[in-house]
């Protein structure tokens, strides 16, 4: 009987779990101790140290004793004085870390030395071993923190360290460590690592409740994920502990302006502000603290206030504190004129003698701009427009000045627009437009409505689609150019961009209704803030995603003159004809191997795609507003209690254009013969094009968009005019089904080859091939409407030939049965287990064509799958039935096919459980040709050889491949459930050697 031990018990490691090197060592074994291993080298104790190690011995074992003499003497451990009052409980808080054993502390050590040599796996397989001894080892997870950052896993190495910081959750500087990690991870990860920053600042608050730090950094970690209200109270819990912090009233007023409630929320700002500049004799003021302290107090609604405050800190700032006069002219600005002549008017001026750049001069230009718009908002036009005179953007002086602060600018322009002096705004739109950014939606808007309210119908036009062409899902744009249109009877590009309006708004609705709502969120931060803390002269462009809701499309300009619109024309015909020959090119080089060429293909493909898509002559209207995303139908379901703008104007363009049923007049006889290109293409390329691109699609797994390349081929009027392009389209589109192992997709399409190809034996295997490449499940193949479709053509063909009868024999108006509809409807009911139905339909084609051996199989199949099921009525007689059918099929197969012969009959038997007369028919089948696959040759031309004599010689295809690998692997199985071990490895060493 073994001892027991405490290495038994598990509170000491075994062996095992200690390094080689350790094992003999002490202290591997006794646990904590006071021995001080930091000199271990290689897993040995210095030589000098001995006698220390030697006395921290003795002085533990001292330790011990007393502590037993003690606890002998009382009769159980001492406690702690406790008050008279009642005792008291455990000291509440986490458990202080027991020092790490021995063998912990040597691997930490090998650790250590190899992420210093750079063993970075090393020291990972060391620390896990740690972790997994111990893993409340904190030395390891801030080890291990190190490694993570130096081989780049930043996200890994920040859950290393919050590991660790919750080992010690008292110690702040730990946890703050982590947050301020945190959030420079989130610099390269938006939205992934905010939530690990604020949890680590209220970690650290938790912790330190009065830690300023701490409180900050979690408002800043709230604000940057969008809690504004939580950002603002923790600004003013530190403000209300240290109200002269500049920075921290700075956060405070961008928090305020990101607040949904932007005018109560200021209030806390400006109270903030208020109490550092009443107390600011001495501490420092910027100019950017003037602009943000009268934008709160703007947006508290306290103009007036805003333009006193901001006069009296410029002057403070500007030297001029001691002129308290000017604070009674309150009805205008003429303190920062740049010239003197409405000074000179006030009396107390003339005693000071300064520097003009003391007044008008001296404002910056941004804090000019605010003063217009106050003017502005409060109907100080006198006012505001004297100080435009200074903001004059054809100055090239001021360019460069106003260039700095392009939102104060676009909101000079919004007030002016708003209180209709549009020529003033029509030149800071301008202004904002050449600015060299990307274009700007908005600022493009707003231009062009300022063209239109002119009179200015073609500048207007090229604005609206300027701002379309920079924002694809804007609203606005469109609906003011389809009014526009509609005012030039341009009826029917207007209704396409009222449907193109009304999508993008239902679309938008759905997106802001449903769980993606935070999509439409495209800044972290509020436009309003954004100049607070933007790098200086950052674009004040804010470039959208664009949804792929409304397909990119060519727009002309309609309201140009004549001659200019040729000329774009020609040129875009030239442009597309060029970007036709690069396509070409590319299609070649890649027929030659050049495989990295296919994106750039793709792309140039794509864009001339689009463009034919894009014109709306080559489609039926109701099409063409599916390509838009919206349908006539769409358009009559709408409601119409609650009418929305847009459905006014649809409805009224609607009325104005009478879409024919049948034919639509409005392709421009593109169903003549004589048009036959397009931009100096043929239609024949332009398919080839589309059933490339479409492939090509399918086969890098975009399997919706060539979907919709397709479709798109199928509706165009260009191509359903001849019937082969209809049949390639839709052989592609079963192309790309197969691709995508979309079985439904391949029933649909091969029920509409039947359709356009009635009682075609073809379109029936077509139907079955495509089914059998799907690599998917049967379900859509034995369907419900996949059976009735084909009964349906089956009726059909009975029908034909019984109304057909009297005809003479070998006339053309003499229908015949076809076997293929009926071998389809039987191998769907056949997978569906309905095996009597199956074999009449079976009996039927072997009626048409007795020596089939397909159909012989068939029926031999259906019959012993029918013997074998549990309701069977005569199970042998169904079993012998079958196998009369398979000997037929044995035989009509003839020499040439009897390996799979011999295959089918074996298989039967297998089926049935005779292994013996299964074994007996695959022995039939050569296995000795059974030989790699790369030493045999492919010969596409020829699938039989002769020899010297002539004689033909079977060639081994890769379907007699697959057969003799087939029957190799049921003669191993057989030959297992026989129990004849040693034959099933010599078949074994043919399958496999």
């Amino acid at each position: 009987m073994m001892n027991p031990s405490l290495q038994n018990l598990g509170l000491l490691p075994m062996d095992e779990d200690i390094e080689p090197d350790l094992r003999g060592h002490p202290s591997a074994y006794e646990g904590p101790s006071p021995v001080n291993y930091a000199v271990l080298q290689d897993g040995d104790v210095a030589d000098a140290d001995s006698d220390v190690e030697d006395l921290e011995h003795d002085i533990e074992k001292l330790n011990v004793s007393v502590r037993a003499f003690l606890a002998s003497q009382h009769g159980v451990a001492p406690r702690s004085k406790s008050p008279p009052g009642g005792g008291r409980s455990a000291p509440r808080g986490p458990r202080k870390a027991v020092e790490p054993r021995g063998d912990i502390k040597a691997r930490l050590f090998k650790a250590n030395r190899a992420f210093m040599m750079g063993n970075y796996q090393e020291a990972k397989d060391l620390v896990f071993e740690v972790i997994r001894i111990n893993a409340e080892t904190h030395q390891a997870w801030t080890t291990l923190s190190s490694i993570f950052r130096e081989e780049g896993s930043l996200d890994k190495a920040l859950m290393s360290m919050v590991y660790a910081a919750h080992l010690r959750p008292k110690d702040v500087q730990e946890w703050l460590k982590c947050a301020s990690f945190a959030l420079d991870v989130a610099e390269e990860h938006p939205g992934v690592d905010l939530n690990t920053a604020r949890m680590c600042y209220s970690a650290a608050v938790n912790a330190d409740p009065k830690n300023m730090d701490a409180r900050v950094g979690r408002a800043i970690a709230c604000h940057r994920l969008g809690h504004i209200s939580l950002a603002i109270a923790d600004y003013k819990w530190v403000l209300a502990q240290r109200p002269l912090d500049l920075e921290v009233i700075r956060k405070l007023a961008e928090a305020c302006m990101d607040s949904k409630n932007v005018g109560e929320a200021a209030s806390s700002a400006v109270e903030a502000y208020g109490t550092y500049l009443e107390n600011a004799g001495a501490l420092p003021i910027a100019w950017y603290d003037v602009g943000i302290y009268t934008e709160l107090l703007a947006y508290a609604s306290r103009y007036r206030d805003a333009i006193a405050r901001l006069k009296s800190l410029s002057r403070r700032l500007l030297g001029r504190g001691d002129e308290t006069f000017w604070d009674l002219w309150e009805g205008d600005d003429r303190e920062f004129d740049e010239a003197d002549e409405r000074r000179l008017e006030v009396p107390e001026y003339a005693t000071y003698s300064r520097d003009a750049g003391a007044y008008g001069l001296g404002l910056p230009r941004d804090l000019r701009v605010r003063l217009a718009i106050y003017r502005l908002t409060v109907e100080d036009f006198p006012e505001a427009l004297h100080h435009l005179k200074y903001l004059d953007p054809s100055r090239e002086d001021m360019v460069a000045d106003m260039a700095a602060f392009p939102f104060l600018i676009r909101d000079l322009a919004g007030q002016l627009f708003e209180h209709e002096l549009i020529a003033e705004a029509q030149a800071y739109y301008q202004f904002l437009r050449s600015l060299p950014d990307e274009p700007d939606a908005l600022i493009l808007l707003q231009l062009g409505r300022c063209h239109l309210l002119k009179g200015e119908s073609s500048a207007a036009e090229e604005c609206f689609l300027a701002a379309i062409e920079a924002d694809v899902d804007n609203i606005d744009a469109r609906v003011e150019l389809a009014n526009l249109y509609s005012t030039a009877h341009e009826d029917e590009e207007a209704l396409i961009l009222v449907n193109e309006a009304m999508t993008l708004q239902e679309t938008q609705a759905a997106l802001a209704a449903g769980p993606d709502k935070n999509k439409l969120k495209s800044l972290p931060l509020s436009r309003r803030s954004y100049y607070l803390h933007r790098p200086k002269g950052a674009s004040v462009r804010f470039k959208a995603k664009p949804s792929g809701v409304i397909p990119a499309r060519y727009r002309p300009k309609r309201l140009v003159d004549p001659d200019m619109r040729r000329r774009e024309e020609t040129e875009r015909a030239q442009r597309l004809s060029t970007q036709y020959l690069t396509v070409q090119d590319l299609k070649a080089k890649i027929r030659e191997g050049s495989e990295d060429l296919v994106p750039a293909w793709m792309a140039a493909a794509k864009e001339l795609i689009d463009d034919f898509r894009s014109y709306r002559k080559f489609y039926s209207w109701d099409k063409y507003l599916k390509f838009l995303g919206r349908t006539n139908a769409t358009l009559q379901q709408r409601e119409t209690g609650q009418q929305s703008s847009l459905d006014v104007i649809a409805e009224r363009l609607s009325k104005a254009i009478i879409v024919p049923q049948g034919s639509d007049p409005q392709d421009g006889g593109l169903r003549d013969s004589d048009f036959n290109e397009y931009q100096g293409i043929s239609f024949g390329n332009w398919l080839d094009l589309f059933l490339d691109y479409a492939l090509s699609l399918a086969a890098t797994g975009q399997y919706e968009e060539s979907y919709r390349v397709c479709e798109a081929a199928k509706d165009s009027t260009v191509f359903t005019v001849s019937e082969d392009n209809v049949f390639f389209i839709y052989i592609t589109w079963g192309t790309c089904a197969i691709y995508a192992g979309d079985e439904e997709t391949c029933v649909s399409i091969s029920r509409q080859i039947m359709r356009d190809h009635i009682l075609s034996s073809d379109s029936f295997r077509l139907f079955s091939l495509l089914c059998r490449l799907c690599q998917s499940s049967i379900s859509w193949y034995s369907s419900g409407p996949a059976q009735k479709f084909i009964l349906r053509q089956i009726k059909a063909m009975d029908a034909a030939v019984t109304a057909s009868a009297d005809a003479p024999p070998g006339s053309a108006e003499r229908a015949h049965l076809d076997v293929s509809p009926l071998m389809l409807y039987g191998h769907i009911l056949f997978t569906s287990t309905s095996y009597v139905y199956a074999i009449h339909y079976f009996l039927r084609a072997r009626a048409l064509d007795p020596s089939n051996p397909v159909i012989n199989l068939s029926l031999g199949l259906g019959y012993i799958h029918y013997g074998l099921k549990r309701q069977a009525v005569n199970r042998q007689y169904l079993i012998l039935q079958g196998l009369g059918f398979l000997l037929d099929y044995y035989r009509d197969l003839g020499p040439h096919r009897a390996d799979e012969a011999n295959y089918g009959l074996g298989r039967t038997f297998q089926l049935l459980g005779l292994q013996h007369l299964a074994l007996e028919y695959y022995r039939r089948v050569p296995l000795d040709v059974l030989v790699p696959r790369r030493a045999q040759p492919h010969h596409p031309d020829a699938a039989i050889d002769s020899d010297a004599s002539g004689t033909p010689e079977r060639k081994q295809h890769d379907g007699g491949r697959v057969v003799k690998m087939a029957t190799a692997f049921n003669m191993y199985v057989s030959y297992v459930m026989s129990r004849d071990l040693e034959a099933a490895r010599e078949v074994l060493r043919s399958l496999v050697l």
